[in-house]
Formats: C-alpha cells, structure tokens, sequence
C-alpha cells in the first residue's frame, strides 16, 4: 500500500506526521511524494490562523484533484476545531482528531476495507496523553513531544480548542524513550510540547504533595549515557525562576539556547492578549537564566499590530526587544482568528500597517541577532555538523563547519556571513 503526507504549522505538527509516518512503515506501507498516485493521503493541517484553515482547504482540494481515487485523510488542528466542515469537503474520507494519531494505521485500514469511520463527536475527545514514539531528523537528532495541550486561552489563540487540556508523557516514558534514542545512537534531543512549562501540572501528588515537572525531565537526559545535548523548546518565562535557571545550570548536557515567547514589548498588549506576565517578569525570568548561564542565547516570538495596538505601543515592543537583547527573533504580523476573543475586539488594524512594523522588528532582530553571533567570534566552539555542511553550537549559533553528517566538529568562529559564523577547525 502507498500513502503520503503533506503538514502545515508547528514543529509538534511535524513531530506528529514524521511519528504517523513510522507507525505506517512499520505496518508495511510505503511512502510517496505528496500528489503522486497512492492508496492515501494524510494530511496534518494547521488551525492557527485564517490563512493556515484556507491553506488546509486548498491542500484537501488538491489531493482530491491528483488522487481522485486516494483516501484522503485530514488530522490536525484544523480538524479537530472544524470537523464537521472537514468532513465535508469533496474527496475527504476519514477525518482524525489529534487525539486519534497512534491509532492512525488501524483506522485509515478500516475505511479502505469499508468500515465505518468514527463518529465526529469522537472526534473531538480528549483524552489522556497520546505516547507517539521519538521521531528521527537525520542521523544526529531526534525529537521526543513530552507534552500535548494549553489551558491558558490567551485571547488570539485557537491552540487550547484545537489541542484540548494539559497531557504530559509520564517520567518512566520520558526515560524508556530517551534511553532508547541514546542506545541508538542518536546524540542530540529536542524535547517539545505546545506548553512545555506545564509539564506534570495533570499528574497526581505524591505523599509530599509534589508533581513531576519539566526540570525532573531534563535530570534524567542530562543522565543518560550517550546524550550529549538536550534541546528544550518554548518556555513560559514565569517557569524561568532562580532555581529553574540554577538547576539548568548544572546539567552540562542541556543546550544554552532557551525559547521565551515575548509576543509582544508593551504591557498594556500583553494584558489585551490575556499573558499571564508583564514584560519586568519576563525580563526577570530573562535576568535569572543569563545569571546562571552567562552566555545563553534567549529567543523569542514576537506579534506586530494586535488588536488595537498603537503606535507607541509597538514602540515600546521595539525598545523593549532591544533592551533585552534577543539572540534571535521570530516575528510575525497579527492574523485575526474566528472563534478567538481578539477577533472581536475593537482597533483591528489594517494589513498594510501590520506588515510595515512587522518589517520593523524583524530589522531588529537582524540587527540583534549579527551582535550575538559577533560576541563568540574568535572563540572555539563545538559543533555537530548535519548534511548541508552547517552546524550548531549548543547555544544556537548556526555554524558553516564542514564535514560529515554527525561528525563533532572543534571549531574557531572567525567570522559572519549574515546569520552563519563561520568554522575553521582547530587542529
């Protein structure tokens, strides 16, 4: 049996089908191009903005369209949020709520044996946390998803109705998985979730009213022979604390790259937005972890042009990522999103403006992000070279190393080309 795979949105998105993907070549499938003949398609869509539902459409259309005869299977976000709409488009055969993605194989079977397919009310459930294997880029690196689910509900995101509650992968898990990943070979780890800093908050008390958190995860792979780094994805800055930072600092084995979504530089946005800090707490949190870790790099994610965002309110968004000195910046223009409390707020604004400060902050997360790099020139660095020839330093500083995928590589940065340092070995 044939099938293929097309994914929209996030890193856990790609996470997800790479893992889809296994569990079908393990039961005996193969895979093909997306759009050349097969017997399914699976399509992992992205709900996240307006423009990520209509992409997922035009995807399902075109799948219908170069396999008319394929099974078209939609998951993700997007139906998980429109199901019945999903279910409905031409050509759509089985939709798969996140929650149904381990069972995938069985249930793209049953439907090309003519089983019914689950009711959409099912759908639509979440459940407990769904424990899809490691997934493997490359040769070097593996990903491991310890965490599914938000229940913050800031007010322009879809995630928490699209993902449902907190889920996290139990600490033995964790362990089984990073244990066997090591065992493999495999010396770098990503550790991902859509809301890692709650990690465990789902799980029971023990007798000393303690739960598992994320800081428990990262002591087992800092422990586990053959680890050499271990790569955490996006933080919630209230989570950062001094003894957060202090415990991380001690696992030589953890990456000094940390991920904290900014979103926005102007408390008053922040609190339109409903995060649950103000821009001197994240500036704490910032303050604690370069602390403990002199040389970490602190990334972000930025929006330009909220719901009723000023022009001094973007100003201060700018003076505020200057301040705190960003090793590198995502910036992204606001995108309205029905079924969000920001859709209906007053002060939209307009695409024009939107795009122009959007220009803005990513002109100075350039700027940032050659000054942080320009920091470590002349300094050696240590680099695990993939397969295009470029590397990374444990704090995140993409490196043109040459040499051959895998290979540790001791390198001296000696200069910057743009958002690359260049290598020369250390002899």
């Amino acid at each position: 049996m044939k099938i293929a795979y097309v994914t929209l949105g996030c890193k856990v998105n790609h996470y997800e089908t790479q893992a889809m993907q296994e569990l079908f070549q393990s039961a005996g499938w193969t895979a093909v191009p997306f759009g050349e003949p097969c017997d399914a398609v699976v399509i992992n869509t992205c709900s996240v903005t307006q423009m990520s539902d209509k992409k997922s459409r035009q995807l399902i259309s075109r799948a219908h369209r170069d396999c008319p005869e394929a099974l078209i299977v939609v998951t993700g976000c997007y139906a998980q949020t429109a199901a019945e709409s999903v279910k409905a488009l031409p050509g759509v055969g089985l939709v798969v709520g996140n929650e149904g993605k381990s069972e995938i194989v069985r249930l793209v079977t049953e439907a090309l044996e003519g089983l019914e397919a689950p009711a959409v009310t099912d759908i639509l459930k979440a459940r407990s946390f769904e424990e899809l294997s490691a997934i493997r880029d490359g040769r070097t690196r593996a990903c491991l998803k310890i965490q599914d689910g938000c229940c913050n509900y800031c007010t322009y995101c879809i995630i928490p109705y699209a993902r449902g509650p907190i889920r996290s992968r139990t600490p033995e898990s964790c362990e089984r998985e990073l244990r066997r990943l090591a065992e493999e070979g495999f010396r770098e780890v990503v550790l991902t979730g859509i809301h890692l800093a709650s990690y465990g908050l789902d799980f029971p008390a023990d007798e000393n009213g303690k739960k598992p958190e994320l800081i428990d995860i990262l002591k087992i792979a800092d422990g586990i022979p053959g680890l050499e780094r271990i790569r955490i994805g996006s933080l919630e800055p209230k989570y950062c604390t001094e003894r957060v930072a202090n415990a991380i600092a001690a696992m030589p084995h953890v990456c000094r790259q940390f991920h904290l979504s900014l979103q926005s530089g102007s408390d008053t946005v922040l609190k339109r937005m409903k995060r649950r800090y103000t821009t001197a707490e994240f500036e704490q949190a910032v303050n604690a972890l370069r602390a403990a870790m002199p040389d970490c790099a602190i990334t972000t994610d930025v929006i330009a042009g909220f719901a009723g965002e000023t022009e001094e309110e973007h100003r201060e968004s700018l003076a505020f990522c200057e301040k705190i000195g960003f090793a590198r910046m995502h910036c992204f223009p606001y995108s309205r999103r029905p079924g969000t409390v920001a859709d209906k707020m007053d002060g939209q604004l307009g695409k024009a403006v939107k795009e122009a400060r959007c220009k803005e902050l990513i002109a100075l997360g350039e700027k940032l992000e050659a000054a942080y790099i320009d920091r470590f020139l002349g300094t050696v660095q240590t680099v695990i070279a993939e397969d295009d020839g470029t590397g990374y330093t444990g704090n995140y500083i993409r490196v043109r190393c040459g040499g051959n995928e895998g290979e540790e590589r001791t390198v001296r940065l000696t200069a910057r080309e743009k958002d690359i340092a260049i290598g020369e070995p250390v002899r």
